[in-house]
This record gives C-alpha cells, structure tokens and sequence, in this order.
C-alpha cells in the first residue's frame, strides 16, 4: 500500500456481553490484548544473481546491498549478501527516502562504499516500492576489485593502454597480476613490485605513499581516496591472491 509504518498497535478488546445502549452485566470479563503488524516505512530491494569471489574477502570488508545518499559515502543501510560462491537472492527492506541510490558493493567496517559493483540511481523517482536488481554474474572478487577499481580506472593510461607501459610494467586486466606479483621492481630491484603477505615490503605500496621512490610522483593518484589505498594493502597483506 504505498509507503506503509511499521508499529506495534495495541488494541485492548474487551469480552463481554454489551447491549445497545446498555451493559447486560456488571462482569465486563477478560481482557485480550492484540498485536497488530504493520509493515516498515521504505521501499525494498531484491538482488538477484551469481556472485563470483564472495570467500577472497579478508575480514572487515562485506559484499553488500547498500543504500546510501548522494551526501555520503557511508551506507545509510546495509545487507550482507550471503557468504559463498553461487546464485542468491537478498531482500532489503526499509529503504528511507534519505537514500537516493542503491548498489551492490563492497563496504569496509565503518560501512564506507570501496567499490561499486551494480547501482540503481534516483529510486525516490521511481513508482514501484520493490526495486529489483538482477545483476546476473559478478565477480566481486578482491583483486579483482583492485583490478576495476584502481587499475583500470586510476593506472592504465600510462601501464598498458598507449603502445608502450611506463617502465614495462602492464597493470591492464589478464597482465596485471602476474606483472606484478613476486616479481622485481625495475626502479628499485631490492624490493618485489607486490611481495605477498607484506604490504610494507612491496614496490606498490611504497611507490603510492612516497614521491621519493620514482622521479614522477605516484602519490596523487589515490590521495583522496583512503579507502583504496587501504585495499591494495589488505589485499597484499592477505597474500595477493
């Protein structure tokens, strides 16, 4: 029934025989008290679909239906999508009009938006109060995540999209990976370019938070972005895989 309140009402009815306009007796008997549901305020979301990578996920981070507001970046409401690799189906219930835009994401502890995954915008224009993603097939993956969320959209313009990659090094999808793990880098050949299981230790990490370690500063490129920063190292940290 459109926007519907979620309450507890609590009818108090009294048993007794009652006449027209008059009590036929003076025992007014029991008194029943009922509860009446009524369903919550908001719209619901239901996801469908095939996730792929769901156990890479160290924790502190969730794969996630997410609501949020174009003021934020933190979630205004979150559902976990269920652990495991395979087809599910989420159900969200209680989206407010405070949120503008539902995502299937990965949210860090603080419930944060990482990486956006599939988003519905502007569902406050929308008639239905059931939003319905199919999303299909995902692969939410972490590294694949690192792939899309910073190496595609942060590195490739100068690591493997133009003839050559800046010193060699091709961060585009199907070459990054093994471009990059256990291998040495070429501009500091003590350190491995992503040494698994050692963030510190590695060329990447070091490259994106010190100017000092090449003659073109890297550390502009994910400075506004902590949350970033902070997935290249956990995924390192939990072995790069």
């Amino acid at each position: 029934m459109g926007r519907r309140m979620r309450k507890y009402l609590y009818i108090l009815t009294v048993l007794g025989s009652l006449a027209l306009g008059s009590l036929a007796s003076c025992d007014s008997g029991p008194v029943d008290e009922t509860i009446a549901y009524v369903p919550q305020e908001g719209r619901t979301v239901k996801v469908t679909g095939t996730f792929e990578g769901m156990d890479s996920w160290p924790g502190g981070y969730t794969v996630a239906v997410a609501g949020f507001s174009h003021a934020s970046e933190y979630a205004v409401v979150a559902k976990n999508i269920a652990v495991g690799n395979g087809e599910v189906q989420t159900i969200m219930s209680g989206v407010s009009e405070e949120v503008t835009e539902v995502e299937v994401c990965v949210i860090d502890r603080l419930r944060v938006r990482v990486a956006t995954f599939a988003v519905v915008e502007n569902i406050n224009e929308l008639a239905d109060d059931t939003i319905r993603l199919d999303v299909g097939t995902l692969d939410v993956g972490m590294f694949n995540t690192v792939q899309q969320s910073v190496f595609n959209a942060n590195c490739i313009a100068c690591h493997g999209m133009s003839n050559e990659a800046a010193r060699g090094l091709y961060l585009t999808e199907g070459r990054s990976y093994d471009c990059l793990v256990d291998k040495q880098s070429s501009a500091n050949p003590e350190y491995l370019l992503v040494n698994p299981g050692n963030s510190a230790e590695s060329f990447l990490h070091l490259v994106l938070h010190d100017d000092g370690y090449l003659s073109h500063g890297h550390t502009d490129i994910l400075s506004a972005k902590t949350e970033l920063l902070n997935l290249i190292d956990d995924w390192i940290d939990n072995g790069a895989k």
